[in-house]
């Protein structure tokens, strides 16, 4: 029977926090186990001694030793980079993977905003009283536009899926070329490789950087690769900080040589008040908020039960 330690509390999102509602859930998931909702550090680090698997948003090297039955460890980031610790043999350490059905949609909102003036028109309006001429320049259709998505992972794939559904041509970036292609794609979709990113630049209209941090992403759309997107071209970052030369956007921005941006995710969180993003024309800032939605964690639970389903039984339990 599995015993779980939940420590899935947030101090800025609400949603973030898991409820006696959604604990329930797992009730009906992992028949017959036990929990403990623990609402602070002291009270978890207590628990985990009984635990063979933690859902958590917080885990410390050190508490491994607390931990003598633990087998997993998941937490419903995304990013493989949200904990810093090396699990002992035995211990399996999952991310969430749920992220691409909330996310996609932000991105969509994101790309639909400046391609159709929506975010202009809501910046504009406080400058002009009728900015019909403004908007003029800057009004594109997304249908038959090209999207490069940088990551087609897990959340890349329904990102390309929505905007495929609407008629948007889709170039997705991967490392393993060797994974098929989803059964969305017609023929003028494609997946490549890293190797033919600089080809690509030049046709795209929109990209959406879903990049992990790990090695070989750092300023991978650097100032070289930004130069050669065309003029009204966007670019919106839901990924993370490092993969974008934040810095050379922002100068690119106020010459007029993008047509916009949104960036979610910054090199360094939260933005310092200083930065050069702030204020700059045609980039609108998100506080790394696109996958918030109220049924967040109900995602993760069920992703979890999934992944713990076709992985957990490599783990045997352990014995205090």
């Amino acid at each position: 029977m599995h015993h779980f330690s939940i420590f899935l509390c947030h101090g800025q999102v609400s949603t973030w926090c898991l409820t006696l509602r959604q604990a329930e859930v797992l009730k009906s998931l992992f028949q017959g186990c036990s929990y403990t909702l623990c609402s602070s550090e002291d009270e978890y680090l207590a628990d985990l001694p009984q635990a063979d698997i933690t859902l958590t948003w917080l885990f410390r090297q050190e508490w491994f030793a607390l931990a003598p039955r633990l087998r997993c460890l998941s937490t419903p980031a995304a990013g493989r980079d949200y904990f810093h610790v090396q699990p002992p043999a035995g211990v399996l350490m999952l991310n969430g993977q749920f992220h691409g059905e909330l996310m996609s949609e932000t991105a969509l909102g994101m790309v639909l905003g400046m391609c159709r003036g929506l975010l202009s028109a809501v910046t504009t309006f406080g400058a002009s009283p009728w900015p019909r001429r403004e908007l003029d320049a800057r009004m594109r259709p997304l249908r038959g536009a090209r999207v490069l998505i940088l990551g087609f992972g897990h959340i890349g794939r329904q990102v390309g899926r929505l905007f495929h559904a609407l008629g948007a041509h889709i170039s997705g970036m991967k490392r393993n070329l060797a994974v098929p292609p989803p059964d969305w794609f017609d023929q003028d979709d494609e997946i490549f490789g890293p190797e033919d990113l600089d080809s690509r630049l030049p046709h795209a209209d929109h990209v959406l950087l879903l990049l992990p941090s790990d090695t070989g992403t750092d300023l991978l759309l650097d100032r070289r690769r930004l130069a050669l997107l065309p003029p009204h071209a966007t670019v919106s970052n839901l990924g993370r900080g490092n993969c974008l030369d934040a810095d050379a956007l922002a100068d690119m921005l106020r010459v007029g040589a993008l047509g916009g941006a949104c960036l979610d995710v910054f090199p360094q969180e939260p933005l310092p008040e200083d930065s050069p993003l702030r204020g700059c024309p045609n980039l609108w800032l998100f506080p790394h908020s696109s996958a918030i939605s109220p049924n967040y964690l109900d995602l993760y639970l069920q992703d979890f039960a999934r992944q713990w389903a076709e992985r957990g039984a490599a783990f045997s339990p352990k014995e205090a």
